[in-house]
């Protein structure tokens, strides 16, 4: 199956790239296909890890986004618009270090130097979408943010028919993909389904189908991130001083209790339940026994800690190959996973240095978002949800975080031209 499943990929990467290289309108209305073609044609498949369904080192489902971004880059070149000097500045010292870091001090394999060339893959992603998406008329880019969110719910609704079957044992939808993969996907896209609804003029129908079927869909894959994220995505998006904004964030946080209490969802309500026996544990001072739940996890992270403060300054190196290397030089040579939590991995791998230099670029690209006190908020709503995501996770080098971004960036620049109001929120 999974030599079938590479051709697969290859071909449909293949096609995408050759349609996405005529123009880079082409390439931008092939971003809700290639989200569609890692759901509907691999419906009926049974799971397969990540870690196995891979080709040269790089998950298969990232393959018809990548190929995308490098059709962008192909034909559309790194134009850089002055705005985002400094983020160029700051990805080309990031860029420079982490070669050193981790292909320099730790071996050129092949194995690090995929690690390391993922970065400026998915820059390079970001840079060409944002300058192309900058460039395209409003009317295009609403288009494809609806199309975006319909081809999500639409995936939502395979997830759920899936999980009702028995053919994956919870929603998710994508069979090639980590739930928590596909879980960052959902709630990143979440607060789009609010802006095409407010900027579109869709109905309030639309609204609940979509936003209920995503949440759902969340609620069934049993990921307690993904709940929080919902949460954060909801909040963040209406949680304005005004009388509006604040009765649809308190309905729509009812509504997802409601859910949870409804018994559908037990599994979700345990983890959530457990997460604050953990906290409390946590607070008051308790260890926590094998017994508990976030035994492991909480061992992950006091390991994590011991490998950053050893190697504090410059780090492990990226990739597990070099972070387990850091682990057994901290005494933790039995633990061979990451942390499950973005900053404290990174801080471990990049050392104080290369962390810096990280936290600096993705500053300047929420810098390069529409504020949140504007029609376009959900924007930066997005990008917090990330980070709030990003405790729980590490699925920073999703292509399609990168590419959204892109996107969103570039729509930005073309609502603060039209807006000028907007440009002293800019910030």
């Amino acid at each position: 199956m999974l030599m079938t499943l590479q051709l697969y990929y290859l071909a449909i990467s293949g096609a995408l790239f050759a349609y996405a290289l005529r123009t880079p309108r082409h390439a931008v209305r092939a971003f809700p296909t290639a989200i569609a073609l890692n759901v509907f044609p691999l419906a009926l498949l049974p799971y397969l890890s990540m870690d196995i369904a891979r080709l040269a080192g790089m998950p298969l489902v990232y393959l018809p986004v990548t190929a995308i971004g490098l059709a962008l880059v192909a034909r559309n070149g790194l134009q850089l618009p002055r705005r985002l000097m400094s983020l160029y500045i700051i990805a080309c010292l990031y860029f420079v270090y982490t070669f050193i870091n981790t292909v320099i001090l730790h071996g050129t394999t092949f194995a690090n130097f995929v690690y390391w060339v993922a970065w400026p893959l998915n820059i390079f992603i970001f840079i060409a979408t944002a300058s192309a998406a900058s460039r395209m008329d409003a009317e295009l880019i609403d288009r494809v943010l609806y199309r975006c969110v319909m081809v999500v719910t639409a995936a939502a609704v395979v997830g759920l028919l899936r999980f009702a079957a028995g053919i994956g044992n919870d929603a998710n939808f994508m069979p090639v993909m980590n739930r928590n993969g596909t879980v960052v996907l959902l709630t990143l896209l979440f607060p789009l389904v609010f802006h095409v609804y407010e900027t579109q003029g869709r109905s309030r129908r639309w609204l609940f189908v979509c936003a209920g079927t995503i949440a759902l869909c969340v609620v069934l894959t049993f990921s307690r991130s993904g709940l929080i994220g919902l949460a954060t995505g909801l909040l963040l998006y209406y949680g304005r001083l005004s009388p509006g904004s604040l009765l649809k964030a308190t309905a729509g946080v009812l509504v997802l209790v409601m859910v949870l209490s409804s018994g559908m969802a037990q599994r979700s309500v345990e983890r959530l339940s457990r997460t604050g026996t953990t906290l409390t544990a946590l607070i008051e001072g308790r260890e926590l026994d094998e017994s508990m739940g976030d035994h492991n996890r909480l061992h992950l992270v006091n390991s994590a800690l011991d490998a950053a403060e050893r190697h504090f300054w410059l780090g492990t190196g990226l990739g597990m190959t070099n972070y387990r290397e850091g682990l057994r030089r901290a005494g933790h040579g039995d633990v061979t996973s990451k942390a499950h939590n973005f900053f404290l991995s990174y801080f471990t791998e990049l050392g104080l240095v290369g962390f810096a230099l990280l936290m600096a670029m993705l500053q300047r690209i929420y810098a390069g978002l529409a504020p949140l006190a504007s029609h376009q908020r959900a924007f930066r709503a997005s990008f917090l949800v990330m980070a709030v995501m990003m405790t729980m996770n590490e699925y920073i080098l999703l292509p399609e975080l990168w590419l959204l971004f892109g996107l969103y960036t570039g729509i930005s620049r073309h609502a603060l031209v039209r807006h000028p109001r907007f440009r002293s929120c800019h910030a």
